[in-house]
């Protein structure tokens, strides 16, 4: 039997031993240093399968620290979305075992975060930790379903996950999974009682996984990016033809040729449209209570280097010009925005109008996935059953601003998150999504 699943109320997680590019998930996680270099193991695996569009996407954001996941167009496979986990910092390997397993343990984490925040709800691991990390596979295989068990007991979405574990010599036999999974049960009792009955699959050939029907067709984005992708491979097959030609000049050299230039015309079109089309800014609304227009301030001002970017445009009712009509302005900004930044505090929830109208909303918006909402606490308040309870909320763990230390490191934590956010909604549009 080459793998087992795990029920967890609506959510299931999947063991198994096989391939990760074949998986029909929404992500597909890979496990890479802070160049994104993908040269070897799983990131090569996904590379070659999913083509050097990902390598273009991951340029974009290097050097990563230790500890980040950056997210990527997942080019040619059936994913929507790469997440690299950020698991090597350049060549060091002697990092402590203790260490080590902390680094899985929190890209784990941080997947489901980006998951959450994305609204998707299916993701495929690979053994992160395995190799560099000098972990063997059953180590690999407890820190990670030890996580992944935690979040999915705690979620009341239908999640489904499954762990790859890469037979690499194609050695093992029926006994030897058979031994991998009794021993995992062994170590892990908690997350082996969730275990799903069912016939025993022949070893020779890996279950499928489920069929998931994909919400719409592929759009028209990732189109012009797979059609970006076959042109440069066309581009490269030519070449290499004409430069086994050498100096001869035939009838099909110039046919070769003639056809070289009519790529790079378009190449240039589909490159101008892609342009075109991730140069519009994130539209930011921000409802606050002027109770807490200093924070407000505050937080605008970490924001101040993605305005300068172009990659986000701020709205707020400070900005409603004299003789404009509040309400409509208000009204059509918080309809039209992209992400909607909710700023929390005791003053915001005795607000009619933040909560009764601005809350509402946003909240439909970010059900419907018309667009992003964040709660940004502010102030230290009950709010564990406000309806933004469930979303994934700033600073992290959802401490308040004026409970920490330093104001600034909060606002730092908070605009750190946002930018998560908005690169992961850039890269969404950029496939079209």
């Amino acid at each position: 039997m080459r793998n087992r699943s795990y029920q967890f109320g609506k959510s299931r997680l999947t063991i198994e031993f096989g391939d990760i590019t074949s998986a029909n998930a929404q992500v597909i996680v890979s496990s890479d240093d802070y160049y994104i270099t993908m040269g070897g193991g799983v990131s090569a695996s996904i590379l070659r399968a999913g083509g050097q569009e990902i390598m273009i996407d991951a340029a974009k954001k290097v050097p990563a620290k230790l500890g980040e996941i950056i997210v990527t167009t997942a080019g040619r496979l059936q994913a929507q979305y790469v997440f690299h986990a950020i698991t090597i910092e350049g060549r060091r390997t002697d990092r402590g075992k203790a260490q080590a397993k902390d680094i899985v343990r929190n890209s784990v984490s941080r997947c489901f975060d980006l998951l959450d925040s994305l609204g998707l709800n299916s993701i495929a691991f690979p053994a992160i930790g395995a190799g560099v990390a000098g972990f063997s596979y059953e180590d690999v295989a407890i820190e990670m379903a030890d996580v992944v068990a935690g979040r999915l007991a705690q979620t009341n979405r239908a999640i489904e996950v499954t762990i790859f574990l890469f037979d690499r010599f194609g050695q093992m036999q029926p006994i030897d999974f058979i031994k991998f999974f009794e021993e995992f049960a062994r170590r892990v009792p908690e997350v082996a009682a969730h275990e799903l009955g069912g016939p025993i699959v022949s070893a020779a050939r890996p279950l499928s996984p489920p069929t998931r029907k994909r919400a719409d067709p592929v759009p028209h984005q990732q189109e012009l990016r797979l059609k970006l992708n076959e042109l440069t491979e066309e581009r490269t097959s030519l070449e290499e033809q004409l430069a086994r030609a050498a100096e001869q000049q035939t009838d099909e050299t110039g046919r070769s040729r003639k056809r070289l230039a009519e790529i790079a015309d378009e190449r240039i079109r589909i490159l101008a449209e892609l342009q075109r089309a991730q140069a519009e800014p994130v539209a930011v609304f921000i409802s606050y209570s002027h109770k807490d227009q200093v924070l407000r301030e505050e937080l605008e001002k970490q924001l101040t280097i993605l305005k300068r970017q172009g990659v986000i445009k701020i709205w707020h009712d400070r900005k409603i010009t004299a003789g404009s009509e509040w309400r409509g302005a208000i009204d059509e900004n918080l309809t039209s925005a992209n992400l909607v930044l909710l700023l929390i505090s005791p003053d915001f929830i005795a607000s009619d109008y933040c909560y009764d109208v601005e809350m509402e909303c946003a909240m439909r918006r970010h059900e419907s996935r018309e667009a992003r909402v964040i709660p940004v606490i502010l102030r230290q308040f009950m709010w564990d059953k406000a309806p933004f309870a469930k979303l994934q909320a700033l600073p992290t763990d959802g401490k308040a601003v004026m409970g920490w230390d330093d104001r600034d490191d909060a606002l730092y934590n908070i605009a750190s998150g946002i930018r998560a956010t908005v690169e992961s909604m850039l890269a969404a549009r950029s496939k079209g999504a």
